[in-house]
């Protein structure tokens, strides 16, 4: 890959962001990425200017996906009056590994870092679903992956991001 940005997420916005894939293995997770905003301040953007990626790897080296929540969610009515709250769940173990092919082409709004509960670097994922009733929103996750470096790669850039 002609363009490699390591331990820079925060260079990196994901407005449009969207998961092709997901692979993981021993080596560590792969997320193919497309339509990710490479910022101006990145190392990698000679351009200094907001600029998509093509179709962009990020590897998690040594990445464990250790947890995951299903974000809950509030509704109000009209005058703002609690309706319903549905409660963050925990993600078990068999969703925890049949996560992955279920987010092949989620949206992927956030990439941060973040410590554990054992003190050690971890990665946290934001992955929305789009839900087929356009008038209702998908479901949204916040999945924690620890690991060593992470490394975005792409070939080209495509276009400049329009304000």
């Amino acid at each position: 890959m002609k363009y490699k940005s390591v331990n820079e997420i925060d260079k990196f916005r994901y407005d449009d962001c969207v998961l092709a894939d997901i692979k993981v293995d021993d080596a560590g997770i792969v997320l193919v990425l497309e339509a990710l905003i490479v910022k101006r301040d990145n190392s990698q953007n000679t351009n200094y200017t907001e600029s998509y990626a093509g179709t962009t790897n990020v590897t998690i080296k040594g990445g464990k996906i250790t947890a995951g929540i299903k974000d809950g969610y509030k509704y109000y009515d009209a005058n703002d009056v609690l309706i319903r709250e549905v409660l963050d769940t925990k993600l078990d173990d068999n969703e925890l590994k049949a996560l992955p092919k279920l987010c092949q082409g989620a949206y992927l709004y956030d990439i941060s870092e973040s410590t554990d509960d054992f003190g050690n670097k971890c990665y946290v994922l934001g992955i929305e679903f789009v839900d087929e009733d356009e008038q209702a929103m998908g479901d949204s996750y916040r999945i924690f992956i620890t690991g060593e470096d992470i490394v975005c790669e792409w070939e080209r850039y495509m276009n400049r991001v329009q304000s």
